[in-house]
């Protein structure tokens, strides 16, 4: 999440054009408005880039989202290395739905579709993968499963 603000800050991983109220728009000189000016969107004389999506904020609002999905399911698991599965499927899937509204990156393999993109078929794909290797062991080992207890902290 941290990071993304840091992008942010930066001015890449920046979004794709946005007619939203909450807009960003990056000054001359940046990261986007140079890429923009040299790829013939805007031109190089204007103060400001065009409206852009502020994926970065979305990117690090993700991330938090993200943080508490796995934090309030750790409780809840019944297996260890679950809550690795969990963001390990989750993540891949909203970072490719970001992906759309990027606009730092063109499509890749002749297709309409990131590197970024690409690579999160591919997580997906290996997390679906360790999901069912990780509930095949539990059901050939039953009792290495986390015994079905609350996890509070105790107090000293």
């Amino acid at each position: 999440m941290f990071g993304r603000m840091g992008c942010f800050l930066n001015g890449c991983c920046w979004g794709d054009r946005c007619e939203l109220p909450w807009a960003v728009l990056f000054p001359q000189g940046s990261v986007p408005f140079n890429v923009l000016a040299a790829r013939g969107f805007i031109d190089p004389n204007q103060p400001f880039s065009i409206p852009l999506h502020p994926s970065q904020i979305y990117s690090a609002l993700n991330a938090f989202v993200l943080f508490l999905l796995t934090s309030i399911y750790f409780s809840h698991r019944l297996r260890d290395g679950s809550v690795v599965a969990v963001g390990w499927i989750l993540y891949p899937i909203t970072r490719f739905m970001l992906e759309f509204v990027r606009g730092d990156e063109m499509g890749q393999f002749n297709t309409s579709l990131t590197i970024s993109q690409w690579i999160s078929l591919g997580l997906l794909a290996s997390g679906i993968i360790y999901w069912i290797c990780l509930t095949w062991f539990y059901s050939q080992h039953p009792q290495r499963g986390i015994p079905l207890r609350p996890h509070r902290l105790v107090n000293s």
